[in-house]
């Protein structure tokens, strides 16, 4: 077996061990990377990394030697050198344990740069790449750590929807206004088609202080349309492009603890946001919100939320509105794991248009499982609300809308990609009114993608 023997690396062995005598040692190759493992394992960087400069001379493409180098320059705060034998050290992976080390130590040499997010997205490869349980559990712990002391949060929603009412068209051929019938012209109802989905958020997360927790946070989301042959057939001059819609958000929130011992959590937020609808500007708003949590007991978890709404219309200017919603809910976490949620709430949208001033009141529960079942993660939510707007020219009784909606989320764990897997949503809608033009039906099947961790 060949041996190294460089001067300098007998001679800080030589200083660090416990001995008076100065004697020249000569180590294998293999004997070299172990000492430098047990070095820099038990805190002695400066002999690890001079361990790893004497392989590296050597050979430039020792996979182990780079890693080493890698940890201990990071230890040494020669963070340029730890970046540069991290990327190195990928690059000469081969095995798929070497290539998940690789990612682990390209991940920590990067947070401790101080590159929390790039160090998220290594994390995330290692755990595709992790060859077993154990070292999947080791990325995982990592990922968590990582984006609990990252300053920047990122977030991306993708889905795809085929939808029986992409236009929130009447559910009706025709409308009784004073007992006579009227039909509807084709783009009034209701048009099936594909609706695609693109959200992004960057949440900034100021460093907390001993009560508070402030964040400002960045959103944008697109949708677009396809409508279905049918959908063209019904109105030919519709384009699925008419009913395309965009936001884009910034926004400002805090969390604030009365005392380090306080169980309530009292949180405020304003926002400001902008949006689009079939290309065109719809409105622009201002909210702002406040709102508290308290556990009542180990699994009973009290939450309330007010907020304040000032929509501008860009389209119609007597469409804006003014939006107060008040909201008071119940979370169990139930003896098998599971979240039972029951929200219940009232929304009054004041509004000098008589199709936009009405007052809804609004029940949810929503109930997700803790255990998989076949790998897969379930969740289901029900929403009733009842809206009653005021005087209204096509009904004597004014306008009564009822509104059910029904939803179930599976979330396939077992299919993933650096942490990502795909999901599936059905959801059912259903809306009765008293004026058939508002009657609506709608049937999805949303498709996306969600983190697993």
């Amino acid at each position: 077996m060949k041996c190294l023997a460089a001067g300098a690396l007998v001679a800080t062995f030589a200083l660090s061990a416990v001995t008076a005598s100065a004697k020249t040692l000569t180590l294998t190759i293999e004997q070299s990377r172990v000492l430098a493992i047990k070095a820099l394992n038990a805190g002695d960087a400066p002999l690890a990394w001079s361990l790893a400069t004497g392989l590296l001379k050597r050979d430039p493409h020792d996979f182990t030697a780079l890693l080493v180098m890698a940890r201990a320059s990071a230890r040494l705060n020669k963070m340029p050198e730890a970046r540069e034998a991290a990327r190195q050290a990928w690059r000469e992976a081969k095995t798929p344990q070497q290539r998940f080390d690789a990612a682990m130590v390209r991940s920590q040499v990067l947070s401790s740069s101080g590159y929390r997010t790039a160090s998220q997205f290594w994390l995330r490869r290692a755990i595709q790449l992790a060859p077993n349980d154990r070292d999947k559990a080791a990325a995982v712990a990592g990922l968590r750590y990582v984006r609990s002391h990252s300053h920047w949060a990122f977030k991306i929603d993708a889905s795809l929807q085929p939808s029986s009412n992409v236009n929130g068209g009447s559910a009706n051929s025709t409308m009784t206004i004073f007992g006579l019938p009227f039909i509807l012209s084709g783009d009034a109802r209701a048009l099936s088609g594909l609706v695609g989905s693109l959200g992004a958020t960057a949440t900034y997360r100021f460093r907390p202080s001993t009560n508070t927790l402030s964040s400002l946070r960045f959103s944008a989301v697109q949708t677009h349309n396809w409508l279905s042959s049918s959908a063209r057939r019904q109105a030919p001059n519709a384009k699925g492009s008419d009913y395309d819609y965009s936001d884009v958000e910034i926004g400002f929130s805090q969390q604030i603890r009365a005392s380090v011992k306080s169980l309530a959590v009292y949180h405020w937020s304003a926002t400001l946001g902008r949006n689009w609808y079939g290309g065109n500007v719809l409105s622009d708003y201002i909210a702002g919100g406040v709102g508290v949590q308290r556990p009542l007991s180990p699994s009973v978890t009290f939450g309330a939320d007010l907020g304040l709404q000032r929509q501008l219309r860009a389209d119609v200017f007597s469409r804006s509105a003014v939006v107060t919603t008040g909201s008071a809910g119940l979370t169990w976490r139930l003896r098998n794991g599971d979240r039972l949620q029951v929200t219940v709430g009232d929304q009054d949208t004041h509004s000098k248009n008589i199709e936009i001033d009405h007052n809804m009141v609004f029940a949810q529960v929503t109930w997700d499982k803790a255990r998989p079942i076949r790998g897969v993660r379930i969740g289901a939510a029900l929403q009733m609300q009842h809206s009653r707007y005021g005087f209204f020219p096509f009904s004597t009784n004014g306008r009564s809308d009822t509104g059910v909606t029904a939803s179930l989320t599976m979330v396939f764990d077992r299919v993933q990609y650096m942490g990502f897997s795909p999901s599936l949503t059905l959801e059912l809608s259903r809306v009765h009114s008293n004026v058939s033009l508002y009657e609506t039906r709608n049937f999805g099947v949303v498709v996306g993608v969600r983190s697993t961790f």
